[in-house]
């Protein structure tokens, strides 16, 4: 373990780093991915270092700076390994029109941001190929709205008017918007209307315990993290139950812009196929606690943005 995730861990636990490893994961196999591809040449045959971009949404848990400083030691030691050039900035950017912005007046190459975020970019860029870590296969993630068991609640209308902790991060990133579609399509108010508070947590643990501890009425967590924290404490499942639970979706992940060159689009396919060949590949998988890193066609994100659209739909005809 290297020792800024070592120090994360102590200041964050060590389900806290997971999304900050999540997002750092991106650049480092973007970078690693694109090993062996052909370069670009800038005009005076300079070769034009790869550049990567995020919203500063992928980093609610650690300080940015942090962030930034980790991720560029990252960039660079990778680079300097496998002898390719790149720009040693992430560009963080705070909102998806700041990246926008920033994607029409630089060339880059891969954007890390949440599907909702990504929803929005592709109106203005094309992409036709991402990346994410896999467990079991699967790189989605469902939602679960969690209440007590002996506090009577049976259907989501009951809760009107009561408190929802919500956990904060990258992973979440559909979890409201999915509620909010329930609710609206259950003919009650969006979730900011519906409860009488909502309030976002940074911690699984400051959103699941105040319910078991009867303090709140309700929380949207992941389901592994309440499997994780299940196991940890096993009177969890014992005291709470499922009210409702969301299909798997896929909340995030690192995007290729269309524009790549077909000739590279090859070599990182097969380079994907290949981390685990490398000490440098198995860091990644190492570190982004998958069993193994694979691009993906954009269409795996049918069912995410499906329910985007939909949510938008129903905020409109409200």
């Amino acid at each position: 373990m290297s020792v800024i995730t070592i120090m994360l861990v102590l200041k964050h636990g060590r389900r806290g780093v997971f999304f900050f490893r999540s997002a750092l994961i991106f650049g480092m196999a973007a970078i690693a991915l694109l090993l062996g591809a052909r370069t670009e040449l800038l005009a005076d045959g300079v070769e034009r270092p790869f550049r990567l971009a995020f919203t500063s949404s992928m980093f609610t848990e650690v300080n940015e700076n942090d962030a930034r400083a980790a991720m560029k030691v990252w960039f660079m030691t990778v680079a300097q390994e496998q002898g390719i050039t790149v720009d040693p900035d992430p560009n963080i950017h705070r909102t998806v029109e700041d990246l926008i912005r920033f994607a029409r007046g630089n060339p880059v190459d891969g954007l890390g941001v949440t599907t909702p975020e990504y929803l929005a970019l592709s109106r203005e860029i094309s992409f036709d190929l991402f990346a994410t870590g896999s467990t079991e296969g699967r790189i989605t993630e469902e939602y679960l709205l969690l209440v007590r068991k002996d506090r009577g609640f049976d259907r989501l209308d009951q809760l009107a008017g009561r408190t929802l902790g919500v956990v904060d991060n990258p992973r979440m990133s559909l979890a409201l918007i999915w509620l909010d579609t329930v609710l609206l399509e259950a003919k009650l108010k969006r979730s900011s209307d519906f409860f009488r508070q909502v309030t976002l947590d940074r911690k699984v643990s400051q959103a699941v315990l105040p319910v078991f501890f009867g303090k709140i009425e309700a929380c949207l967590v992941t389901k592994d993290c309440f499997e994780v924290m299940s196991e940890l404490n096993p009177q969890l499942k014992q005291q709470l139950r499922i009210l409702n639970a969301s299909p798997p979706l896929v909340p995030a992940g690192f995007f290729f812009l269309k524009d790549s060159k077909s000739a590279s689009r090859t070599r990182i396919l097969d380079a994907i196929t290949r981390l685990g060949d490398t000490p440098a590949g198995r860091q990644i998988i190492e570190l982004a606690q998958a069993e193994k890193i694979d691009g993906y066609e954009i269409h795996c994100l049918d069912k995410s943005l499906e329910l985007l659209n939909r949510h938008r739909r129903l905020l409109r005809n409200q």
